[in-house]
């Protein structure tokens, strides 16, 4: 058998082998079932767990008021609000107290200072919210993030009841002015998201990462695993690797139906968003290495795509210019007094159709698995982005 047909059949089996491993990958966007919308108080059979809500935040006054009041009017019999206020130099300690006297049952805070060299301790600043906690699971929240419903709590709340000791919330992220930058860290983030909920729901997996908004877990927990402590060098983001290292197989549920959702506004400056992304990839390199080897799965598997291109253009090659027996010239010297070009064998037209039609069919399916899956991520904002304006922070 000629090598340039053993090179062609190995490149239609490397792209076989490269769609049925993408296609038993792939997991649609299919949110849990929806909840019935009703007043969680009104059913007493129903043991809802205690949710503290905890918000860490930093020079973040105005968009904490819109925070606070979102989270107050939550539909759940069973939850409380705590306010880290991490080292801030602007008016949010006014803010926080002005929020504490208007729901004085439902809402606490407490502070952390800033250290001597001027450093934020997120580490530290996350103990303290959950160690204040009063209730069994802690829900974390940033303080530029809003539910888009108020049965937010109560979407979290179910999937407790189902078993699950963690809960991954979907953030959808928006920005003020729709430039470039901002559409592309949108899509970065929908992205790494995406890919951490087929991670998990791939074969019944554990979780690649969290958000460090929208995430919830048992106060118990968190406290046995020692925390953050393993990351303390990490400036933030610290939910990536406690979630790759601590999440155990079908324990946790990332929830994207759209009232678990929340509406996370990105940095209002380009710079501060890429200081975020740089934190971001600090953080991955911390992860367990085989949650690394499931973050760069897709990656991985596109090498089977190459090695397939390179070996159909390589049997092509070799059935249009054969390799003469005599080695002791060079292959440009072969080739160079060959007087015309040999008749091309049959297979090699065959193969190359296959091979386009299977990776032409392979990509138009692709396209509109991917464009239903926006479909169902991209919900209309509930909130208004033009109540956030009234601050200069956002400006």
């Amino acid at each position: 058998m000629p090598i340039s047909l053993i090179i062609l059949v190995l490149s239609l089996i490397l792209l076989i082998t490269y769609i049925i491993l993408y296609w038993c990958s792939y997991v649609p966007i299919r949110p849990m079932s929806q909840l019935k919308q009703s007043n969680p108080t009104a059913n007493a059979s129903v043991q809802w767990p205690g949710l503290s809500v905890v918000i860490i935040t930093h020079d973040s006054e105005s968009i904490l008021r819109h925070t606070i009041n979102s989270v107050a009017c939550q539909q759940y019999p069973n939850f409380e609000i705590i306010v880290v206020n991490n080292a801030s130099t602007d008016n949010t300690n006014d803010v926080i107290k002005r929020a504490v006297k208007q729901y004085p049952t439902l809402l606490r805070s407490t502070h952390l200072p800033q250290n001597r060299n001027g450093f934020l301790h997120m580490t530290m600043a996350t103990t303290l919210g959950v160690r204040a906690a009063r209730k069994e699971w802690v829900v974390l929240l940033r303080p530029n993030s809003i539910p888009k419903s108020s049965f937010w709590l109560q979407n979290i709340a179910e999937a407790i009841n189902q078993g699950y000791d963690m809960c991954i919330g979907y953030n959808q992220y928006y920005g003020i002015d729709n430039s470039s930058w901002e559409r592309c860290a949108i899509k970065w983030h929908r992205k790494a998201q995406v890919r951490n909920y087929r991670a998990i729901y791939r074969g019944k997996r554990c979780p690649i990462e969290a958000e460090n908004s929208n995430f919830a877990f048992r106060k118990q927990d968190f406290l046995n695993n020692g925390g953050y402590g393993r990351w303390l060098n990490l400036p933030n983001y610290h939910e990536h690797p406690y979630t790759a290292t601590f999440a155990t197989t079908d324990s946790t549920a990332m929830l994207m139906q759209p009232d678990a959702q929340v509406e996370t506004l990105l940095p209002p400056i380009r710079e501060l968003w890429q200081t975020e992304r740089q934190q971001i990839r600090k953080a991955y390199r911390r992860l367990p290495r085989i949650a690394k080897l499931r973050r760069h799965y897709y990656a991985l598997l596109s090498m089977f795509l190459y090695i397939a291109t390179i070996a159909l253009l390589a049997g092509i090659y070799l059935a249009i210019f054969p390799l003469n027996n005599d080695t002791s010239a060079s292959i440009i010297e072969q080739y160079l007094i060959l007087e015309h070009l040999p008749p091309i064998p049959v297979a090699v037209p065959c193969t190359f159709i296959v091979f386009v039609a299977l990776l032409l069919i392979h990509f138009i399916y692709k396209a509109h698995c991917v464009r239903q899956d926006k479909q169902r991520l991209n919900i209309p904002l509930v909130n208004n982005p033009a109540l956030l304006l009234d601050s200069d922070d956002y400006v």
